[in-house]
Formats: C-alpha cells, structure tokens, sequence
C-alpha cells in the first residue's frame, strides 16, 4: 500500500545534516576518497606556502593561509558536508512523498560493467579491462499493482532476502498518486532489520516510528515495522 504524507513529515525523516550513516557511506568509496585527499592536500600545501611567500601580516598572506587551511579540510568535513546536504535537498524537493509498505517479489543477482581501463599487455598490444561489480536486485510491490525495482551493489547480507518479506520505503513522485518518476529511499527488509539501497537517504530511526505509527492507524495497532 501506499500511504501518503505531509511535506512536514516527509522532510521529519529527510536530514539535511549529514547522519553518521551517510558519512560511513561516503567514505565507502575508497578511490575516490583517495583522490579527494590527494587533490586538497596538494591545493592546501600549495596555498600554505603561497601565503608564506607574500609575508607575515600581509592580507592575501592571511587569505591564503585561511584557504590553505579549509582546503586541508575539505575531503574530511566541507566535502562530505556538501555532497551529501545538496543530494539530500534535492530528495526534499520532489514534491510528493508516501509510505511505501509491500512486498518482495522476486530477487536476482548479476554482474556490470562500473569501468574500463586500457591497459598494456606483455605483447606490447593495447587492451580494454573490464572491471565488474556484483549488482543485486530486488523487485517489490502491493496488492495495488505498485511495482519497484530496487538495485543495489551486492551484499552477503541480502541472500537472506526471498519472496513475501514485508518491505518499507519512502517514495518520492511528481505527482500525487506517486506515479511519475518516482523515486526510492533504501528499503527496509522488516523481518531482516535489513536495509537495501546503495544511497541512505533517512534518519532510519525516526522513519521506522513514523512508520509504525501509520500502519497502526491504517491496519491496527498489532502491525509492526
């Protein structure tokens, strides 16, 4: 079923400051994290000493040095502060928001191409390797018809998923009856206490008694997220 919501209780379990959760995640990608702190590091170091250069006391000292500094900490606090806050607004902003409450109808596992990367072999020949990611894939839906697929990178957590697991979610729509380009938070697997979904977009916590508190008005109070 689909329950719909109030902007107000949507955005109750939206956060736009980061939650621990969301940093954990952030950090997860571990190249890319790689690669934002070698690239403020040098930006830093570079204005650090830039701001030598021009001299105690001087003001575009003072300024480079401050700069230097911020940059130092950006792919540890402004970075993470940034991308996740501006991802989470966007979320907030999609107009319509419901509770999401079915079923698992069918699971699937596969593989996909995430990069590919020319290399040199020992013959000198140029060729192109794939690097492939477990994908994991789980179809979910009510007794209305409502159907969503929800993909994420594979976990050994989810092989304990299978068909008729009850499932919750926020979806977010462009339209009232949360048809049009609809949009999935994680999903959570009630039996499990699992979550599936590679984005976390929720104060988890605070979704969970949002969503006990309707279903107890809609199906009765012995119904439990």
């Amino acid at each position: 079923m689909l329950l719909e919501l109030t902007p107000e209780e949507c955005e109750s379990v939206i956060p736009l400051v980061p939650t621990r959760l969301q940093y954990a995640a952030y950090w997860s990608d571990a190249l890319n994290s790689v690669g934002r702190i070698i690239t403020a590091i040098l930006v830093g170091v570079a204005l650090l000493v830039l701001s030598r250069a021009f001299g105690e006391g001087s003001f575009l000292g003072a300024v480079s040095f401050l700069a230097g500094f911020l940059s130092l900490l950006y792919p540890f606090l402004w970075g993470p502060l940034y991308t996740i806050s501006r991802r989470q607004l966007a979320f907030r902003e999609i107009p319509y928001g419901g509770l999401f409450f079915g079923q698992v109808l069918s699971t699937r596992r596969y593989e996909v191409v995430v990069e590919e990367r020319e290399k040199v072999g020992e013959d000198g020949q140029l060729y192109i390797e794939e690097v492939r990611e477990r994908q994991f894939e789980m179809e979910i839906g009510d007794e209305t018809g409502v159907l969503y697929r929800v993909r994420a990178r594979d976990d050994p957590r989810y092989r304990r998923i299978v068909k008729k697991q009850s499932v919750l979610a926020l979806v977010k729509a462009y339209s009232r009856d949360l048809r049009r380009r609809p949009t999935l938070s994680e999903v959570y697997v009630v039996k499990l206490g699992e979550w599936v979904g590679d984005v976390s977009y929720l104060d988890r916590e605070a979704f969970l008694e949002l969503a006990d508190e309707l279903l107890a008005l809609e199906l009765g109070p012995e119904v439990k997220a």
